[in-house]
């Protein structure tokens, strides 16, 4: 491994990486690896890096994006970003984890194991979980910043708006700006997750994104980001799906990418799937719960085959081949917890029972009925081993590993999961075992959750806690899912492998512009559709606050339309009233609303869904053109708005400008210059009026937003197609 890697790119962040101790150090502990794992590893990690602020400057901000899969080591690949971030003068490293209290555990116990922070490391790092002014931190985090052998400080926090703005708080104090010398890296990992993730169908009733509940952890992000003067964001999430990576790209927008690269053993969506389908058992039916729909009243058929097949599986890798030391069982069946309860009971039950008929003397009916079962179920253990073991011999480890098995039910406020003191866990939860869960040596995972509606594509993913590093133990690997889930996962995995082609051979800029016009490489779009969300946030008019990016608008809107020849509009008698129009093809509408930067969670969800729901209209031949407006036109100096403060966040009081009577032409107010027959952008140039303290000085400033017609007959139309 090189001593030291020179980045010559000037495009970069100008500064050179190098390979320090604590790097080398983190490197040679990590014996999982192989040299060239290892080489990629670091490899991706020095990208990573050399896009990074120069921690030496005084103020910067960056902002990079990085894509793995499910269970494909992301963790690891921070880790080593930590690790070189130190060792090229990064002093403070901040973790967004996950919305879950036993994500920020996992998370920072595995940085302390991994970073040895606890050991031989101690000097180096010090680990704060989310610190605040109340408990000290304005003076503990200083001072520890002051200590002659400079430890990196590492702080996790929960993703949650009142702990992001907690650490704001504190990085606003007076002790941590003077103690604070450099730059910040912000790693916010899962990162489509909370201000993003399932926004459209959770969401669609209310009557615009301005009241949607996630606005608040987005906004605690630019808080916190906005108490830094010199920090990156990185951006680690494994939803490569294609509205959230438009939202990112627009909320956070991110400067840089990089696709992450699994370990040689990593077992992924291709694997269950595509090339070893026959890991993947149907669940019938009539035994898929709901707690609504399909209430079962006793254990289904197919949970006692899994539990017998996990029980035999952990006999032949943990007790007679000695290839394990612990295999874990998931039983995922409902988001309600009286359903993770009663799965629990059921599969409490079987090991009792088992266990008792097991001890029955040879001979005995019951005893041998059960041992039928066992033997059945014991031809889908085998048939996928080189050299399997004899039935007598697995099925006489069996009642050993019943003894052995841990059975934890995991749902919010319960006690932290114990591993190793066992060499067979069941776990059974529901929304715990989700996104960003790292279940140990998960060997059969039985998820009988019923779907009402079509689930959105990284919901879907972020259930694969069946993915991960399993190449050891993978022919005893089963998943039982339902038919329906099993085509939704099918049709994922080729999803997923077409975007990570295409962000591998594209810039971000590029990426973008497939991802929005290519039918192929957005198969989900209509996920992001409703047909309340159409019906209530997508008819009539609506206005965009587009107050970030306000430069880049202002340079792409006017040499937009000064390369167009426009149409006047009818003749309202005075500049202020006069627009003009042209008319363009849906395609071309879609990408001016991509090139047009927005940084605010309304004005992000109303673009990328505006942008899904015209790729809808395209494809179902009900709109092939968009009337793009230049309001006012001869108002170079823009028609004069309030920016007002409602519910915490600025806003222009109101773009349009209203009907009038009192000239010799009347006008009917802006919301009339439009067409009927198709959507409608109007560009407005506005002069803003506001008196504030505001780090920005927004009085007198001239910025372009827009204003979108949504034409009742499309929000009609798409309300009358069957989903």
């Amino acid at each position: 491994m090189p001593n030291t890697i020179k980045i010559i790119d000037s495009s970069k962040s100008g500064f050179r990486v190098s390979i320090g101790p604590r790097t080398t150090d983190f490197f040679e502990k990590l014996t999982a690896l192989n040299a060239n794992e290892k080489d990629v590893l670091l490899k991706e990690a020095v990208e990573v890096l050399s896009n990074c602020t120069n921690p030496t400057a005084e103020s910067g901000s960056q902002t990079g994006i990085a894509i793995g899969y499910v269970q494909s080591g992301k963790t690891m690949s921070f880790t080593a970003l930590t690790a070189l971030a130190a060792d090229n003068g990064f002093r403070v490293v901040v973790y967004l984890t996950g919305i879950k209290v036993n994500l920020l555990d996992q998370t920072t116990k595995r940085l302390k194991k991994d970073l040895r922070t606890e050991a031989d490391n101690s000097r180096l790092y010090k680990v704060y979980q989310n610190p605040t002014l109340k408990d000290g931190s304005n003076r503990v985090i200083p001072n520890a910043l002051g200590l002659n052998h400079k430890p990196t400080i590492l702080i996790t926090i929960l993703k949650h708006h009142k702990h992001i703005n907690e650490l704001a708080k504190l990085f606003q104090s007076t002790e941590m700006r003077e103690a604070l010398k450099g730059g910040v890296l912000i790693i916010d990992d899962e990162a489509d997750q909370a201000s993003l993730n399932t926004y459209a169908r959770k969401n669609s009733k209310s009557e615009d994104w301005e009241d949607d509940e996630f606005s608040s952890t987005y906004s605690s992000v630019l808080n916190l980001r906005a108490a830094l003067l010199n920090h990156t964001y990185i951006q680690y999430t494994a939803t490569p799906q294609a509205p959230l990576l438009i939202n990112l790209m627009d909320l956070l927008s991110p400067k840089f990418h990089v696709v992450l690269t699994p370990g040689e053993k990593y077992t992924g969506g291709r694997t269950f799937f595509v090339d070893n389908p026959d890991l993947i058992i149907t669940i019938p039916d009539t035994e898929v719960y709901h707690h609504k729909y399909n209430k079962l009243s006793e254990p289904p058929q197919s949970l006692m085959d899994a539990m017998q097949i996990f029980l035999m599986g952990v006999a032949v890798f943990v007790n007679i081949e000695a290839k394990e030391r612990l295999l874990s069982m998931m039983i995922h069946a409902d988001r309600e917890t009286d359903a993770s309860r009663k799965f629990l009971g059921w599969a409490d039950s079987l090991l009792v029972s088992w266990t008792k008929r097991l001890s029955l003397n040879d001979g005995d009916p019951s005893k041998t009925e059960l041992l039928s079962e066992f033997e059945k179920n014991y031809s889908e253990v085998s048939h996928r081993l080189k050299n399997p073991p004899e039935f007598s011999q697995v099925i006489s480890e069996v009642s050993q590993v019943i003894r052995d098995t841990n059975l934890k039910l995991v749902i919010a406020n319960e006690k932290e999961i114990t591993w190793g003191n066992c060499s067979a866990l069941i776990l059974v939860g529901a929304d715990m075992l989700n996104r960003g869960f790292t279940i140990e040596g998960l060997m059969v995972s039985y998820m009988p959750r019923y779907t009402a509606g079509k689930p959105n594509a990284d919901t879907i993913q972020q259930r694969c806690r069946f993915f991960g590093y399993k190449q050891n133990y993978i022919d005893g690997c089963r998943v039982y899912l339902p038919n329906d889930s099993i085509m939704e996962y099918k049709e994922y995995v080729e999803h997923e492998e077409m975007l990570r082609k295409t962000l591998k051979d594209n810039t971000l800029t590029k990426f973008e512009q497939v991802l929005v016009l290519s039918d192929k490489m957005n198969p989900t779009r209509n996920n992001i559709l409703s047909t309340d969300l159409v019906r209530n946030k997508m008819r009539g008019w609506r206005q965009m606050n587009a107050l970030q990016h306000v430069d880049e608008n202002s340079k792409f809107v006017e040499g937009y339309l000064s390369s167009h020849a426009f149409k006047k509009f009818t003749n309202y008698g005075t500049p202020d009233r006069n627009h003009r129009y042209i008319k363009i093809s849906i395609n071309e509408g879609i990408e001016f609303l991509r090139d047009f930067k927005v940084a605010n969670m309304p004005d992000a969800l109303r673009k990328s869904s505006t942008i899904q729901y015209m790729r809808h209209l395209a494809d179902n031949h009900k709109a092939s053109h968009v009337y793009l407006f230049e309001m006012a036109f001869n108002v170079n100096e823009g028609r004069n708005r309030s920016l007002i403060c409602d519910k915490g966040r600025l806003k222009i009081n109101n773009i349009f400008s209203g009907r009038s009577t009192n000239i010799n032409v009347k006008y009917p107010g802006d919301k009339e210059i439009k067409f009927d027959d198709a959507l409608c952008i109007q560009v407005h140039r506005i002069r803003l009026k506001h008196e504030s303290h505001e780090p920005i000085e927004w009085d007198n400033k001239l910025i372009y937003t827009l204003g979108l017609y949504y034409p009742e007959n499309f929000a009609h139309a798409f309300v009358g197609i069957p989903s």
